[in-house]
C-alpha cells in the first residue's frame, strides 16, 4: 500500500484515508492547513494496479487492508482520519483493532439506512446499475480524453465541480488524471467506483462499539447522512463528538478545505 506524505516531517501522526473516486493527492489543500502534524495518506485497494473489483464484497476488506498495512509498518496509536469511504474503513479497522488508533475523526462518513444497505447489497448487478443512481453514474462515467487540455475543459464545465475551491480543483486535475496509452484517463477506475457503491456497509451493528474517542463531521448538505440518521447516530455513538459544517456538501474537504482544516485543528487541540 503506497502512501503520500504531507504536513510536517515529524510530529504526531495523522493517517487520512481518501474517499471513493478520489486519490490522496486531492487532499493536498486541506492537509496544507492542518497544523503541526505529520500526515500520511495510504492508497486504498481501488488504486492498486493489480486489484480486481470482483474481489470486493464488503468494505471490511478495506479495513483489513488498512490493518495489514499498519501492522507491516508497526504503526499504533495514530490519529485515524477518513473522508466518506475512508472514514468507514478507518472506523471498522479501529473496532477490529483498537490498539491501532488513539482517536478517530470522520469527515461525512457513508452511513446509509439499514434497509438501504441490505437492498443495495443483494440486488442483482444489472438491477443495481439500472435503478441506483450512484452505481449507474459511476459505471457510465466518462473516463478518457484525447488530451489533458480537453479533460480539464470537461471537468471545469461541470456544475458539480464548480463548488470546489480553485486550488483543490487544480489538485483534482493534477492528481486525479494521468496520461496513459496515448490518452488522458481517470486514475481511479470507474469499475472500482461503481463496485464500492454496490457494496455499502451496515455500520449500525457496530457503531456503538467505537473503542476510542471519535468525532464525526457532517456537511449540512450531505447526501450520505440525512438529518434523521444524524440524530440517530448521536444516540448510538456514546463516546462521540459531533460537528456540522454549514453550507457544505459531501465533498467538503475540496469545497471548503481551509474551514475543514480549521475544524480539525480545533478538534485535535482539545486533546493536547
Amino acid at each position: 500500500m503506497k502512501e503520500l506524505q504531507l504536513g510536517k516531517e515529524e510530529g504526531a501522526l495523522i493517517q487520512l484515508m481518501h474517499a471513493n473516486a478520489y486519490t490522496p493527492g486531492c487532499y493536498r489543500q486541506v492537509c496544507s492547513h492542518i497544523e503541526d502534524y505529520k500526515i500520511v495518506l495510504p492508497e486504498q485497494r481501488p488504486l492498486w494496479s493489480d486489484s480486481d473489483p470482483k474481489q470486493m464484497n464488503s468494505w471490511q476488506i478495506l479495513a483489513n487492508d488498512l490493518i495489514d498495512h499498519m501492522d507491516h509498518l508497526n504503526r499504533k496509536n495514530v490519529i485515524g482520519m477518513g473522508h466518506s469511504m475512508g472514514g468507514i474503513a478507518s472506523w471498522l479497522a479501529a473496532i477490529k483493532r483498537p490498539d491501532l488508533f488513539s482517536r478517530l475523526v470522520l469527515i461525512d462518513p457513508v452511513i446509509l439506512p439499514k434497509w438501504g444497505t441490505r437492498i443495495i447489497r443483494w440486488l442483482p448487478s444489472n438491477i443495481k446499475i439500472k435503478y441506483f443512481p450512484p452505481i449507474k453514474i459511476a459505471s457510465r462515467r466518462k473516463d478518457r480524453w484525447e488530451s489533458m487540455a480537453t479533460a480539464k475543459e470537461y471537468f471545469l464545465s461541470k456544475k458539480f465541480f464548480q463548488r470546489f475551491d480553485p486550488a483543490a480543483m487544480e489538485d483534482f486535475l493534477n492528481y486525479g488524471l494521468q496520461e496513459r496509452d496515448g490518452y488522458v484517463q481517470l486514475v481511479y477506475p470507474r469499475k472500482w467506483e461503481a463496485r464500492v457503491y454496490a457494496t455499502p456497509p451496515n455500520v449500525w451493528k457496530v457503531m456503538g462499539k467505537s473503542p476510542c474517542p471519535i468525532t464525526i463531521i457532517r456537511a449540512t448538505y450531505s447526501d450520505v447522512i440525512s438529518d434523521k440518521r444524524w440524530n440517530a447516530i448521536q444516540k448510538k455513538v456514546k463516546n462521540g463528538h459531533f460537528i456540522e459544517i454549514e453550507n457544505a456538501g459531501h465533498l467538503v474537504p475540496f469545497e471548503q478545505p481551509e474551514l475543514c482544516a480549521e475544524i480539525i485543528n480545533d478538534i485535535l487541540k482539545v486533546d493536547n
